[in-house]
């Protein structure tokens, strides 16, 4: 009898312990330096942005939105055709509410206490609620809603493997966060060993939504900017912005005239296809429409003038790299148009494919990155 009764009391106790270990309270320190302790599992969660929903595909690919009961703006704005698929495949995600616009002070903290969160994922410093609205801070931690912040904007050379490390330890994913982490340290190993033996550094403009805002915003301590020193260049917008974004003249281009030109693009294919001035990348855009819908935009006098669209070495990168945890895309591209022989083996485009096969449950649409042709142009 005794063993019998043995063998119960040790499965209860194993049950009981798999039980208290998965229920167990974690402690993190977020991307604000936040000390923030997290009750495990979590199943209610809102996000600031929908572009975040890749990310949590990427830790919870068989269920992307497990969890998610609102979202500040749907993932249609940066991204409508993986919305669709989204849709298609986990057609609940059409039902999540939204609770704000585009912007922070659009959002409603009524809205997000009625959702009843015990988890909140704000970006540190994006277009929703950041770490310096201190007054919703404490509304909805009076409300009993956990904050955490992640970040793949403000400093994404910096912020985006412990945010992806950070998240996958709040669901429980930390396999499928360190597997993609070190992938993403390996690529990045690879481009900082290579220029670390460089011994001259092109100079670099890195215009912002080219087309689509007047002459010429150009990145620098942020988002995308840093990247240009990370793949070997010299940003030639870092001695003179007084942020990651200013705005500078076409004559400043003209005189700087820098060695390379990089736009983020942000039109869509639609926009292409109406002949509006946005260059566009992403869904629906193929190698060659990339590289007109950029010739399109540089065939102004000013823009044809510089060395770097008569040379061939202007290029476009897909804007919404600039806050995502799939930047080493971007990276590699930079790389690869800053030093072309020295980084002449690798391939963004197949590395983007390479993330969507091993990681997402999604399938890649379009270009993610073009170059203009100087033939004809």
């Amino acid at each position: 009898m005794w063993p019998l009764v043995h063998s119960f009391l040790c499965a209860g106790l194993l049950v009981c312990a798999s039980f208290t270990a998965q229920a167990a309270p974690i402690r993190i320190t977020d991307l604000a330096g936040r000390g923030v302790i997290i009750q495990t599992p979590v199943d209610r969660i809102v996000i600031s942005e929908g572009r975040y929903i890749p990310l949590l595909a990427l830790l919870q690919p068989t269920d992307p939105v497990r969890g998610v009961v609102g979202m500040m703006t749907p993932l249609s704005w940066t991204q409508p055709d993986l919305e669709k698929q989204l849709f298609a495949k986990f057609p609940e995600a059409q039902d999540i509410p939204l609770f704000g616009g585009r912007s922070a002070d659009s959002v409603s903290v009524e809205k997000i206490i009625d959702l009843a969160p015990q988890l909140a994922i704000f970006g540190l410093n994006d277009h929703g609620p950041g770490a310096k609205n201190a007054e919703m801070i404490d509304q909805l931690t009076a409300a009993g809603t956990k904050i955490v912040f992640i970040d793949f904007r403000a400093d994404p050379l910096n912020n985006t493997l412990p945010s992806i490390e950070i998240l996958g330890k709040i669901l429980g994913a930390e396999g499928r966060a360190q597997a993609y982490m070190t992938f993403y340290k390996q690529r990045l190993e690879t481009i900082r060993s290579r220029v670390a033996t460089v011994q001259t550094r092109p100079t670099v403009f890195l215009q912002a939504h080219p087309g689509r805002f007047e002459c010429c915003w150009g990145m620098a301590d942020g988002m995308l900017g840093p990247f240009v020193d990370e793949a070997g260049g010299t940003n030639i917008a870092d001695a003179v912005a007084p942020g990651p974004t200013a705005q500078h003249t076409a004559e400043f281009l003209l005189t700087e005239n820098p060695d390379v030109w990089i736009g983020t693009a942000s039109g869509t294919v639609n926009e292409y296809n109406e002949g509006a001035s946005p260059v566009a990348l992403g869904a629906g855009m193929t190698k060659e429409m990339a590289a007109d819908s950029l010739a399109r935009y540089l065939s102004v006098p000013e823009f044809a003038a510089l060395d770097a669209v008569r040379t061939g070495r202007a290029h476009s990168i897909w804007h919404n790299f600039y806050n995502s945890p799939f930047n080493i895309v971007a990276l590699e591209a930079f790389a690869t148009w800053i030093h072309p022989d020295l980084f002449a083996d690798l391939n963004p485009e197949k590395t983007m494919a390479y993330i969507y096969d091993t990681w997402l449950p999604f399938t890649p649409s379009g270009v993610h990155s073009g170059t203009v042709h100087i033939d004809g142009h």
